[in-house]
């Protein structure tokens, strides 16, 4: 009797070791899964710039610009603006993401310590889709261009060869966009305002096209 009851309390010994042991196992052992994920996603940007104006508006304002690292906003710095003055401003655009994008207007922004945006005027005219492989169409982009031919000083534009493309339309991905801008300064501009600086914002919409 006596041995019996010490095989059975080693039995159950044996079986709770078993199961604790298996419950470790369970919990202590990990899978580990190497790999890597596409995200899709949308990205336009800014790949050429060009900026224009008059030989009269050179003669007084030095007007310098540059792109934002990310390619999506093209700064611009214009000393002794006047009434009258005004900058035509090209861009080429990219959709290099891997989704379809809505193209529309850029936004503009003013950095104005002066207090003077409301006599600022603008126009948007804009060209495309074209394939990333090919040129842009007829459109002439930059060489050829200039103000009072193509990029009129009222800020109508001449490209015979083009019309403007209404927005939105769709860019899907590696296809590009042709924006020229018209920023002018009225006529009618205070005496406080006349030779100040400004600076200048046209950021890139992205926009999903669902």
């Amino acid at each position: 009797m006596k041995t019996a009851k010490i095989y059975a309390l080693f039995m159950v010994l044996a079986i709770t070791l078993s199961i604790v042991g298996f419950a470790y196992a369970h919990w202590a052992d990990t899978i580990q899964i190497e790999g890597s994920v596409k995200i899709a996603h949308l990205l336009i940007s800014i790949k050429s710039e060009k900026v224009l104006t008059s030989k009269e508006v050179e003669k007084y304002s030095e007007i310098e610009y540059q792109v934002s690292p990310d390619e999506h906003t093209l700064q611009l710095h214009c000393t002794n603006v006047k009434e009258c003055w005004f900058v035509w401003i090209g861009l080429v655009t990219q959709n290099q993401g891997t989704l379809p994008a809505n193209v529309k207007p850029p936004v503009y922004s003013y950095e104005d310590p002066n207090g003077f945006i409301e006599y600022f005027e603008n126009k948007t005219y804009i060209y495309g889709p074209y394939p990333e492989e090919t040129g842009y169409g007829k459109l002439e982009v930059w060489g050829n261009v200039m103000v009072d031919n193509q990029l009129k000083l009222d800020g109508t534009v001449n490209f015979p060869t083009e019309v403007p493309t209404p927005t939105p339309f769709v860019a899907y991905p590696g296809e590009k966009v042709v924006i020229w801008i018209w920023i002018h300064c009225k006529g009618n501009l205070p005496d406080s305002a006349i030779g100040k600086d400004i600076k200048l914002y046209i950021e890139i919409v992205d926009d999903l096209a669902i």
